[in-house]
């Protein structure tokens, strides 16, 4: 099947509505890279010749929205979807990326110097990310860079002077080795030395920006093939230094196996829960464990949580505690740790005879009920425990669009529970 009829309807249709007004449009980056690769994208950007002000002028401004400081860009809306357009950039000058007083004139404060299609290529990351696909018209692939090359060689090499790309935007390391974790590829000697020697410059990047591209690699299924691409080059240490110190250990195979088997139940099922909380709750559980005294199965009595801990009082508290502590630098939100708390404190009370009935109305229990089982398979241990609690796809874990709906009402002296007053939402 050609490239061109795997690619949405939406997204030609707004390649065709800009050039039907005179620019230059083709569908740009990962999408091109994934659909030779016989992937199918998760996201469509499209590269124009037009400005942000005149893609709005196209599609209006009903359908557009301008977004972006350092990299000015138009959302445009099609049927429910949302589309990165981008106007073609050039090579800033040092006069033009310098942003800040006092600043070295290397990292790219402001981006928005616009160019031809040519030096828009010549501007980016990686060459397998700088290929450009003609929906419109009959070029097909345009490739100023050797990227299809390196494509069928599955090699990473970054676009120009090696140092100063990392150097000029530190996430760019970040992105190179997600590409090593997703396809397997293999970094050029001189990119791979350039991320060991430039991999403390992470730091200078905005804490809520690695935070969100820490999200997107969570959020794929080879999210933990990832992580051990960025602890064998030595950038986790830079990264979220908490998970690098206890990568080797117990802890860290444990927190590995979770986020794998997590890995294959999102690649089977595409309606696996997007949660933010289980994620992190996920993520949470290993060092949660380790901190809170939970052990093999020789500690505890059976009742409260064999192999995890046992509740003491003033332990919710802790466990946010330490779920804000293993996060840093990551910028995490109290009413979401509050919430992965939550979800790791219910894990116990699977192992405990409590009251289950009690324990279903928890506004977490789905989200529960899916850790223990990820827990339970990761130890190679029978899910059958589970049988004999509701089934946790009874009910959502939020209640649907459009209506409000109030929340279930905790128990009195619940533990597992409690939530303060501020972390309510």
């Amino acid at each position: 099947m050609p490239i061109r009829d795997k690619i949405r309807a939406n997204v030609r249709r707004i390649a065709a509505q800009l050039v039907e007004h005179g620019h230059e449009a083709y569908l740009v980056g990962g999408a091109v890279r994934d659909l030779l690769l016989g992937i199918e994208p998760k996201d469509y950007d499209i590269a124009t010749s037009a400005s942000p002000e005149e893609v709005r002028e196209v599609f209006t401004r009903r359908r557009t929205r301008i977004i972006g400081r350092r990299f000015r860009l138009a959302h445009v809306y099609d049927r429910g979807e949302v589309y990165e357009v981008s106007t073609f950039r050039r090579e800033p000058t040092a006069e033009e990326r310098c942003g800040r007083d006092g600043d070295d004139g290397v990292m790219l404060w402001r981006d928005n110097v616009y160019g031809t299609l040519e030096e828009d290529a010549q501007r980016r990351d990686f060459t397998v990310n700088a290929l450009y696909y003609d929906m419109v018209g009959d070029r097909g692939i345009i490739d100023f860079v050797g990227g299809v090359g390196d494509l069928e060689n599955r090699r990473v090499r970054a676009i120009g002077d090696t140092a100063m790309r990392m150097a000029e935007d530190p996430v760019r390391m970040l992105r190179a080795l997600k590409l090593v974790g997703l396809f397997g590829f293999t970094p050029e000697p001189v990119l791979a030395a350039a991320v060991r020697e430039l991999g403390e410059r992470i730091r200078l990047a905005s804490p809520n920006r690695l935070f969100e591209e820490l999200l997107k690699i969570m959020g794929n299924p080879r999210g933990d093939a990832i992580l051990a691409a960025f602890q064998e080059y030595g950038f986790l240490h830079w990264l979220w230094p908490r998970a690098a110190a206890i990568w080797d250990t117990a802890d860290g195979e444990l927190m590995r196996g979770l986020l794998a088997e997590r890995g294959r139940r999102m690649a089977a099922n595409p309606n696996y829960p997007a949660s933010k909380a289980l994620l992190l709750a996920t993520l949470m559980l290993a060092p949660l464990r380790a901190e809170l005294g939970g052990g093999d199965g020789d500690e505890g009595d059976g009742d409260d949580g064999e192999g995890l801990w046992d509740y003491q009082p003033g332990l919710e508290h802790v466990c946010r505690n330490l779920v804000h502590e293993f996060m840093e630098p990551f910028p995490i939100s109290r009413f979401l740790s509050s919430r992965a708390r939550d979800i790791c404190m219910l894990l116990p009370r699977f192992l405990g005879s409590g009251k289950r009935s009690r324990m279903a109305r928890h506004p977490e229990y789905p989200y529960g009920c899916e850790l223990f089982s990820l827990w339970l398979a990761t130890r190679g241990e029978s899910q059958d425990i589970l049988d004999d609690w509701p089934s946790a796809n009874s009910r959502s874990p939020h209640p649907p669009r459009g209506r409000r709906s109030r929340p279930p009402r905790r128990p009195a002296g619940d533990p597992a529970c409690a939530r303060s007053p501020e972390e309510r939402p």
